[in-house]
């Protein structure tokens, strides 16, 4: 009987080379997903770690709030040594701060410096936003200045235009002039660096400025007196984060921020 022919029987492969692969694709995976997270909570710590007022430079201490801060116990804070503070009373020609008047209320409570400020809506003539401000706003002597907060935001897009920015000018100018007119002294500009440049330098020469900078000490060149060095402040008598701010000079100088 003839034999069958020889068939050559095929190996099956390995799977341990593919399985290898797999592990060292996973692993390598697993250490870019951990780099890239812890880098992530690095980041998140630095700039979202709540910050106190520590500071040995400066012993006049300030928040500034607005609807998006819970109503604090303005009594706590006054034990926290919160020696200032500005609420959001406006924005625009339309927008009361929900806030605003039991704030200025509770805190009038209270020895703590209480001001009003309102939010520049670029859009809308300064003229009427003034108005509006000072219907709504509270003010009483001993109070803080009035405050234009001049800032980008979602209502208030940076247009890299010349005429836009011309027009910002002109307008925040009007504000200025009608408050001045109303209240006898040049209200206080907060803003930041970005818009600090581009609105406000060179400007308003006569306004006492509140610079908010989240890293370092604003620059010596600019006339401010209040510094906003946080968003995330910590403090008992409010929930969740606040803005703190310091007065540049000592308690006595701080009368300059007052109504006559």
């Amino acid at each position: 009987m003839p034999k069958k022919p020889y068939k050559k029987r095929k190996r099956k492969r390995s799977g341990k080379k593919d399985t290898n692969i797999r592990r060292k694709y996973i692993v390598s995976f697993l250490l870019v997903f951990s780099l890239i997270l812890l880098a992530t909570i690095l980041i998140w710590n630095y700039y979202h770690e709540p910050e106190s007022f520590t500071s040995e430079k400066y012993y006049v201490k300030g928040i500034d709030l607005s609807h998006h801060n819970p109503i604090p116990d303005w009594n706590v804070l006054v034990d926290q040594n919160v020696y200032f503070a500005y609420i959001k009373a406006t924005e625009g020609i339309s927008h009361e701060d929900r806030n605003y008047i039991y704030n200025y209320e509770l805190a009038h409570e209270t020895n703590i410096k209480i001001g009003s400020y309102h939010f520049f809506n670029f859009a809308v003539p300064g003229k009427e936003q003034a108005k509006y401000f000072i219907q709504k706003a509270k003010f009483s002597t001993g109070d803080l200045l009035p405050a234009i907060d001049v800032e980008h935001s979602p209502a208030n897009l940076y247009n890299k235009d010349k005429k836009c920015i011309d027009d910002v000018v002109k307008e925040l100018k009007v504000l200025e002039s009608e408050l001045y007119e109303h209240f006898g002294v040049h209200p206080v500009i907060y803003t930041n660096g970005d818009c600090y440049k581009l609105y406000i330098k060179g400007n308003f020469p006569e306004n006492i400025i509140w610079m908010c900078d989240l890293h370092k000490e604003p620059s010596k060149d600019v006339n401010w007196r209040i510094w906003q060095f946080s968003h995330n402040g910590e403090m008992p008598g409010i929930d969740g984060d606040v803005d703190l701010n310091y007065y540049r000079y000592s308690f006595q100088e701080f009368q300059e921020l007052l109504l006559p």
